[in-house]
Order: C-alpha cells, then structure tokens, then sequence
C-alpha cells in the first residue's frame, strides 16, 4: 500500500515537472517579425540636397557680385566691376522693375507686368537725365511648366520688331531657339551636361536673362555646354566647367569667336 502511494506520488511529481516545463518552452518561443524596437534595422535617411546660389563671379579683368533678398533666391542686384549695375524690385515675389545704372546714373529700365503670377509683358526706357522715354516692349508666353516659349518685341508704335520661339527637353533644358525678323530667320541649338546648373535655383533667371544680357547668366536644370547659330559662326558659345564634390561648377570657361574667358564662381547655401 505505502508503495503503491509512493508510486502514484512519483508518476505526479514528474507529470507536474513536464508540465511546468512545457509552458516555460511555449512562453519563450518567439513569433517571428515581433522583434523590440533595438532589435529593427537602422534606415539611413539621406542627406537634403544643398541649394546654392552664385554670389560671385571672378575673372581676370572682372568681379561680378550678386544680392539677394533675404532668406530667398529673387536676385535683387547684379553688380559689374567696371561700374555697371543691375537693380531688380519685387512685389509679391513678382519682378516689377529692372533698373541698369552706369557710373550710378540710371540709364535704362523695364517694367514687368504680371498675369496670374507670370510676367506676360515688359516695357522698356531710355533713362537720360531724369528724362524717361519709351523704346520698346516685349510680350511673353509660356510652356505648361512656366518655361518661356515664345517673346514678341514691339517698337513703340506696336510695329512687330522680331520673334523668338523656345523648344525644350524632357530633362527641362532648351533644346532649341528660332529668332525671325523681318526677312531674316535665325535658328539655334543647345546642348547642356547633366550637372548643377550655376542658376539653378536662382529664381526668373531665364526672365532677367534678357535683360542681363551675359552669357554667364544661363538658365536650366543643367550647364549648357553649346550654343550653335547655322547660319552664322561667329554666334556659337563653347562652355566648360570644373565641378565641385557637389556637381556645382567651381570654375566656367567660355569660349566666343576664339577668345576664352574664365570665371571663378563663389555660392551661398540658401537656408531653410
């Protein structure tokens, strides 16, 4: 009897043993993808991309410096060393006016007028003496990415003066230019490399380009490389460029008619 207790209180102990040690394995068995949080992988955000504007441009007979209005890309000044100076005025982060000063004389002007948050239309002006007088005006039209697709320049009369037409590329850079008056049609090709354009994220560049008429101020995504008249040579541009780690040019060079120049460029970080 004292055995057969003995027995029956082993066969007990020892269900109770494998019972209790089968619910310590089911309670640390892991299901799988419910790791911790120190257990996830570590996602490397990359680093934002830099948004640089020229401030300054350096060869070896010319400085040519550029302002900004604070905390924006909207050139406000462009300022030559040998006394040429380009003021631009805003209104709701429209242009409204572009004033040229010579020797601080202001020469010439042009009034932006604004549609819809485009500038459609500029007049121009003589400046002599605090005597202003009209000379001409231009209208302007744009693609569905508010790229200019086409200027119209009037003489005071409205007689139509020329016409210029744009085509881009998919990649945003001019691919080509036509420029007809009367009894003339010129027609231009472009080519662009696939860096850091110096303007890039300076705002109406293409628009104060015609106003600024240097061929340092170039507007795309890209450097243009290439301009290219067919009819006549001594139009074409060659372009080269040394970039930085950042794929920004450090140094352009421009070629025109055999005669290169080149010119050190200096940026600022446009801040958040």
């Amino acid at each position: 009897m004292i055995k057969s207790l003995f027995k029956l209180c082993a066969i007990g102990f020892f269900l109770l043993l494998s019972l209790s040690g089968c619910k310590k394995m089911k309670a640390s068995k892991k299901i799988p993808g419910t790791g911790t949080e120190d257990e996830k992988p570590i996602v490397a955000t990359p680093p934002n991309k830099l948004i640089k504007l020229p401030v300054k441009f350096v060869t070896s007979d010319m400085t040519i410096d550029l302002e900004y209005l604070d905390n924006t890309s909207l050139i406000t000044e462009v300022k030559f060393s040998n006394g040429i100076r380009y003021l631009i005025t805003y209104a709701d982060k429209s242009p409204r006016k572009l004033q040229k000063f010579k020797d601080n004389v202001n020469v010439q002007s042009a009034d932006y007028q604004v549609t819809n948050e485009l500038v459609t239309r500029v007049a121009r002006f003589e400046v002599r003496e605090k005597v202003t007088t009209p000379t001409e005006k231009y209208y302007l039209e744009y693609n569905a990415l508010s790229q200019i697709n086409k200027i119209k320049t009037h003489a005071v009369t409205n007689a139509l003066l020329f016409e210029e037409s744009f085509e881009y590329s998919s990649d945003g850079n001019r691919h080509s230019a036509t420029h007809s008056a009367t009894g003339s049609v010129n027609y231009y090709t472009y080519t662009f490399d696939t860096k850091n354009a110096i303007f890039k994220s300076a705002s109406f560049s293409q628009l104060l380009r015609i106003e600024i008429n240097e061929d340092i101020m170039n507007q795309g995504a890209s450097n243009i490389l290439t301009v290219s008249n067919e009819k006549i040579s001594k139009e074409n541009i060659e372009y080269s460029y040394t970039y930085g780690l950042d794929d920004y040019p450090t140094e352009l060079k421009i070629k025109r008619e055999n005669i290169t120049k080149s010119f050190k460029v200096t940026y600022v970080v446009l801040k958040d």
